[in-house]
């Protein structure tokens, strides 16, 4: 992980393309692509627009091609070759706190910045040219289909405007420059190639449209703007929209400061209230997610308001006592959900010491006990005080063609601790609120937890009923509570999680020892998806690993020192998405980052863990 003021001077196509980055507009849209400027992705763009935040988002302005005095900047893959190959002429990609790239293009040095308008689906790209002379001309190129795959080219309608032009499909796009005259002049490019969806085995091959040409007359020194926009029909004052968003981005506080903007990113606008999104490029806003992400991305950093705002609309949603998995799509298929809500309101009254959201709160709390303390269709509680649920309804949830890679049906080792811990916090809070409470059923759950461990292996059970003794990191939950488990079996816990599953940028979700292990999260869906969980390393895990750590050694300075150097690997990553953490990596050496190239509990729970030893 670098610190703002990210610099990289690719020596290769391949070395730059490797590096992402990605600028959120609060929204759920963003601009992404590559250090290169290259697009690998569907997913990249300088403009994906959430057109009902922060869902429907759309791939609309994919690239501005830039060519002065007959040297192209900019880099597509067709097939069999790399054309134009501006990497070339590229000098340098920072970021700081956006994406800038400096070209030298003859005597020229042009330095390109692009940046969003926050809650605005519009994106601003600002040219600074030195020492230029002749002509510059900007070729956009523009698609109007879902992000999350390539397709046939819609019909584009375009009607030019004084200061550029309007694209109509199924949606409006308005391109726009305060200096550069717009050229109409249609054309389509075809066979564009994005060479990650071709290894994720997805579709891969599209054709772009593009209306005509940016044009502009260069002096000595020049600078300009365009904007891409879904609703603006004038340009705005770029820099003054620059200095508030920079502004903004510098004020945001984090323990681990080049996480800041990352954590920033993953807090978004639904309707009236706000959400945390899961992960950049492709997922929405999942309930157990965010309830995990929401004490480092908002608690660790001081954003109390945002908080309130997300347990609240968490709240809003819930049904009979279960927060939805899905917000959008008001699916209720988890059995972890409810719990981790528990835990992040008391995580936000142990911040915030506000009691009155905890007040507001309080009959939503206490439906979640009562639903969890009955027998019920998905899950439900059993007469020992355990929760017993169906298959693939704990974070465990991948399937391939519909049946679950790692069911994990019964009763699951970290639902049963988050259980007892949810009930041994709803003790607190009551107390504190003044309410009746009886502390019973937790004292039953925890006489009943004893029957996950498992003398043989020196760890628990990752599933009782029937009985599982797959070595899973899930256990490491249960060796974060104090009072859950006697010291010498949560340090033999720790003991068998550090040896089998932990690497420098998480925990393995399968010993390597196991037979059904997977050391490589490639291939297509079905490979990937059979991956997921059995073997492929997660860096939020790290969190509550290290709180484990912290609990078995009292907190001891050696103890917070050893976390920081279990951390330090994911805070000085320089690999995949540039200023953030990955959604996983390879089990196996040497340990690629795959999936999301920006997790919110990745980063959230390395903000929040980091934030604890206070190093």
């Amino acid at each position: 992980m670098m610190e703002r003021g990210y610099a990289l001077r690719p020596e290769s196509y391949l070395q730059g393309t490797s590096r992402e980055w990605l600028v959120a507009n609060g929204l759920g849209g963003y601009a992404s692509a590559t250090a290169v400027g290259a697009n690998t992705r569907a997913y990249h763009g300088l403009l994906v627009a959430a057109l009902s935040p922060p869902t429907e988002r759309m791939l609309l302005l994919s690239s501005l091609d830039e060519e002065i005095n007959g040297i192209s900047l900019a880099n597509h893959q067709y097939p069999g070759a790399i054309h134009p190959q501006g990497f070339r002429h590229l000098r340098e990609f920072c970021l700081d706190p956006f994406p800038r790239f400096l070209y030298a293009a003859g005597t020229a040095v042009v330095e390109k910045t692009v940046f969003m308008v926050h809650k605005e689906n519009t994106v601003i790209i600002s040219y600074k040219i030195c020492h230029g002379e002749g002509q510059m001309r900007i070729l956009p190129l523009v698609h109007c289909r879902s992000f999350h795959a390539a397709s046939e080219l819609p019909e584009i309608r375009q009607e030019p405007r004084r200061a550029g032009t309007c694209l109509e499909s199924s949606c409006r796009l308005i391109l726009l420059s305060d200096r550069a005259r717009f050229v109409p002049q249609e054309a389509t490019y075809y066979n564009f190639e994005y060479e990650q969806e071709r290894r994720r085995g997805l579709a891969w091959r599209e054709n772009l449209f593009c209306p005509g040409y940016f044009e502009l007359d260069l002096a000595k020194e020049t600078t300009f703007n365009i904007a891409a926009s879904t609703w603006r029909s004038a340009m705005p004052n770029t820099a003054e929209m620059l200095q508030r968003e920079t502004s903004r981005l510098c004020h945001l506080h984090a323990p681990v400061p080049g996480l800041a903007q990352a954590a920033d990113s993953f807090v978004v606008q639904r309707d009236e209230k706000e959400s945390i999104i899961a992960g950049y490029h492709w997922f929405d806003d999942w309930g157990r997610d965010a309830m995990i992400s929401l004490p480092g991305l908002l608690l660790a950093t001081g954003r109390f308001d945002h908080a309130r705002a997300v347990l609240r609309s968490f709240a809003a949603a819930m049904k009979d006592g279960v927060l939805p998995n899905d917000l959008g799509a008001r699916s209720y298929n988890t059995v972890d959900a409810s719990l981790w809500f528990i835990q992040a309101t008391f995580s936000y009254y142990d911040y915030s010491q506000d009691l009155d959201l905890v007040k507001k709160l309080w009959t939503s709390l206490q439906e979640v006990v009562k639903r969890y303390s009955c027998p019920g269709e998905d899950f439900g509680m059993g007469e020992d005080g355990l929760i017993s649920s169906g298959p693939a309804l704990t974070w465990m949830d991948a399937r391939v063609n519909g049946r679950p890679v790692t069911p994990r049906a019964g009763k699951a080792c970290e639902i049963n601790a988050l259980w007892y811990s949810g009930l041994r916090k709803m003790e607190a809070l009551a107390s504190i609120l003044e309410e009746p409470w009886s502390s019973d059923l937790a004292g039953k759950v925890k006489e009943s937890y004893q029957r996950f461990w498992n003398s043989e292996t020196g760890c628990l059970f990752d599933v009782l009923d029937p009985e599982d003794a797959s070595v899973r990191p899930n256990q490491i939950i249960a060796a974060s509570i104090p009072d859950l488990l006697p010291m010498i079996k949560r340090k033999s816990i720790l003991d068998v999680v550090t040896r089998d599953l932990r690497t420098p940028f998480g925990l393995r979700t399968l010993s390597w020892r196991d037979p059904r292990y997977v050391g490589r999260y490639e291939g297509g869906p079905r490979q990937r998806d059979g991956a997921y969980h059995q073997g492929t390393v997660w860096p939020w895990l790290m969190g509550p690993y290290v709180d484990a750590l912290l609990s078995v050694n009292d907190g001891s300075e050696e103890s917070k020192k050893l976390a920081g150097e279990v951390l330090r690997p994911l805070l000085e990553l320089d690999a995949g998405g540039v200023g953030t953490i990955p959604e996983v990596f390879d089990g196996d050496m040497p340990q690629r980052p795959g999936g999301c190239i920006s997790q919110a509990w990745s980063v959230a729970e390395v903000i929040r863990a980091r934030s604890r030893i206070g190093l």
